[in-house]
């Protein structure tokens, strides 16, 4: 499933690079920098959900609020190197989302779950543009991302017959290769500023994370490396399906765009 995923963003690069034929006019900027804001949609992030919710059905719940996505930011350089083509390099900080539970345990005590994650991506994208007017274009883009998430997890009293402090841990980092596409529309307010808007979907699944815990050794005190995974019912026999995120999903985005050639070769539009 993967695979032919990664065969699509390749045949729509190759697309977007034997475009320009259909244009007459060529697309005149040749650098630039844009800065955005973006709304990104978790489609499929079933793991820190799940688990907030099973902890919840351990005690008489009094809230429950799932992942969903969550508002962010980005930057990106442009560079074109063919008619109608460039290429964008960038990143986006796609925000804080959270899973969370709240309720009274058997001991009337109070108890509680909760998972933070967030993400940073970084992407390289070729781009196809198809000028409508002088001062209005579309895009579309796609290409490979990197993702570099961190996940909290924080549980007070009994979950599953284990201590709330043996299932929370902090910090906990997981990478992960994926790929993103996007649509958009650019208007200038002047030949050099432009005003972007537009929206994609990304696939962004980051299947294994990894935290350190310090320890006592006869030695004195270190770190171990231990992968986040489900627990289990039986403290005895522990499971090891590994706790996942995923951050896969549409997103929009707005942004504004700042071109850098002279004057002279990137103004078409004076008399």
């Amino acid at each position: 499933m993967r695979a032919s995923k990664w065969l699509a963003c390749i045949g729509i690069i190759i697309m977007l690079l034997a475009g320009g034929a259909a244009q007459s006019e060529d697309f005149p900027h040749k650098r630039g920098v844009e800065l955005r804001g973006s709304y990104s949609l978790y489609m499929n992030d079933s793991d820190p959900n799940a688990f907030v919710q099973s902890f919840a059905g351990t005690a008489a719940q009094s809230s429950f609020t799932e992942t969903s996505g969550a508002l962010g930011g980005g930057i990106s350089f442009l560079m074109k190197s063919a008619p109608y083509f460039s290429w964008h390099v960038g990143l986006n900080v796609m925000g804080q989302d959270s899973a969370t539970a709240e309720g009274l345990g058997m001991n009337g005590q109070d108890v509680s779950a909760r998972v933070f994650i967030n993400t940073v991506e970084l992407f390289l994208t070729a781009n196809y543009y198809w000028l409508i007017a002088p001062r209005f274009n579309l895009q579309f883009g796609a290409g490979p991302a990197f993702y570099m998430s961190s996940l909290d997890r924080e549980v007070t009293g009994t979950y599953l017959g284990q201590s709330g402090s043996s299932m929370s841990f902090f910090g906990a980092h997981g990478r992960s290769f994926g790929f993103l596409g996007d649509v958009g529309a650019e208007f200038f307010l002047t030949p050099a500023i432009s005003l972007r808007a537009g929206g994609g979907y990304r696939f962004a699944p980051v299947s294994r994370f990894k935290y350190f815990r310090e320890i006592s050794t006869t030695e004195g005190r270190s770190n171990e490396g231990l992968i986040a995974y489900w627990p289990s019912a039986d403290p005895n026999n522990p499971t090891y399906n590994t706790f996942e995120a995923d951050f896969s999903g549409p997103f929009a985005m707005v942004g504004l765009r700042v071109y850098f050639e002279p004057a002279a070769d990137w103004n078409p539009y004076d008399e």
